[in-house]
């Protein structure tokens, strides 16, 4: 465009038609007239901004680095990129090549690790209860137990990914087990109604602690007011599946779900859990106790 105007202004073209033409001001363009006159080139002067400190090369390496294991910080992928240019690199520079490359800081999709049987029993469940009505679902209580720790477990390490990556396999982190300490709750949640939170006083969840403190007090009770429709679901915890639960759910009439394997993200009530651990990580003065995690818990 600024060849063109010069062209024009060559032919004796006037200054306010070539503006006009260009969609440019006249100054844009008498400017433009007296640098042609003076230097014999309409290119734009190079500008009086710092020179860029990195090098091609080295910005592919910084992404190389980011998309190989993404968790690092910045920090850490700059003190790596100084150690290859040989040269320091600040921080700010390096969140800036990130940016420019696509890379931007996020929170991880949390997940649980899928063997092939796990999937192909996850859609069975799923192709066997697509026609499960509202009403019929509304007559399923959802189980489960959930661990807080006073120590701040809501995972908000970031992630190195690209815009609309989220699901993708190097941007998921899998977590199979639960941190040890901390608080052991229970409850269930249904369409039309809910139980209190129960807090497990200490130690571990057996057979026969999941059948006396669980079952018989808190489920007998509930599915009696529902009456036959109703379901019970629980996941297959070792307690909830043992031959002592069996027989007491088998006495009392209480029908159970089939749940496929490895499924906690099937279970609505995940919703309850995460919405507890955000409000207790949320608080302006945290738990220090556990008698301060259990009251807030509550």
């Amino acid at each position: 465009m600024r060849w063109r105007a010069v062209g024009m202004l060559q032919a004796s073209t006037r200054q306010s038609a070539v503006a006009r033409e260009m969609n440019a001001h006249c100054n844009v363009i008498h400017r433009l007239w007296n640098h042609y006159q003076r230097d014999q080139n309409a290119s734009r002067r190079r500008g009086s901004g710092c020179r860029r400190m990195t090098t091609t090369a080295d910005d592919r390496y910084l992404l190389q680095c980011a998309r190989h294991r993404r968790t690092l910080t910045v920090r850490q992928l700059e003190s790596q990129l100084s150690a290859a240019a040989g040269r320091p690199i600040s921080r700010q520079i390096a969140s800036r090549r990130l940016h420019e490359g696509g890379l931007f800081a996020r929170r991880p999709v949390v997940c649980v690790p899928l063997s092939p049987a796990h999937v192909r029993a996850r859609l069975q469940w799923a192709c066997e209860h697509r026609s499960f009505t509202t009403e019929k679902w509304g007559h399923v209580l959802f189980t489960d137990e959930s661990r807080f720790n006073i120590q701040n477990d809501s995972r908000r390490a970031m992630i190195w990914r690209e815009p609309g990556t989220r699901y993708r396999a190097p941007n998921i982190v899998t977590k199979d087990h639960n941190r040890v300490g901390g608080l052991l709750v229970w409850a269930w949640i249904a369409t039309n109604g809910r139980t209190d939170l129960y807090v497990f006083a200490g130690g571990s969840v057996t057979a026969v602690r999941y059948r006396d403190d669980i079952q018989h007090p808190l489920v007998r009770p509930f599915i009696a007011i529902m009456g036959t429709d109703a379901i019970l679901m629980d996941d297959n915890a070792r307690p909830h599946r043992a031959r002592l639960v069996r027989s007491y759910l088998k006495s009392e009439t209480i029908p159970q779900m089939a749940w496929p394997a490895t499924s906690p993200d099937l279970n609505p009530i995940e919703h309850v859990w995460d919405m507890l651990g955000r409000r207790i990580a949320g608080r302006s003065v945290p738990p220090g106790t556990l008698h301060e995690l259990q009251q807030a818990l509550l």
